[in-house]
């Protein structure tokens, strides 16, 4: 029987924003990761934010509780045309895919962290009806367990 203490949605969410973070070269395009922005909030495009997370606790090993956690990340370019998003989600692959965490309090299984969605989409600007920006959406999961 598995014994759960803990969630480890909050602990994989600060574990990836850490990787972005530390990352210069996509620092030095985006600003962001944002956890959440307020509709009075004014930051320069491009940027990210993170969004939904999810959970399913059909994960774990050698009794130990686990779950597969996933995590979207959304971004926004003011760019005319799609190249820059594209880049900037090119770059998030380049630095995520296949990598292993270090989730405070959990054990990431190695390597399990993959992208199961990367697309980019043009969108109306709320704040300027003529504007159009583009929208890139990507959508991360790990399998993630309770440390023993």
């Amino acid at each position: 029987m598995f014994t759960v203490t803990a969630e480890p949605r909050q602990a994989f969410r600060l574990a990836f924003g850490a990787r972005l973070r530390a990352d210069a070269g996509l620092m030095a395009i985006v600003s962001g990761p944002y956890g959440r922005l307020s509709e009075a909030a004014r930051v320069p495009y491009p940027y990210l934010v993170f969004g939904q997370q999810s959970m399913d606790r059909n994960a774990g090993a050698m009794g130990l509780a686990g779950a597969n956690v996933s995590l979207q990340l959304d971004g926004w370019s003011d760019y005319k045309g799609p190249a820059e998003m594209d880049a900037i989600l090119s770059r998030l692959s380049v630095l995520l895919e296949r990598q292993t965490l270090a989730v405070p309090g959990f054990a990431m299984v190695q390597g399990s962290l993959t992208c199961e969605l990367s697309e980019s989409f043009e969108e109306a600007d709320e704040d300027m009806p003529d504007a159009r920006l583009f929208h890139g959406v990507q959508r991360w999961t790990a399998e993630i367990h309770e440390a023993s």
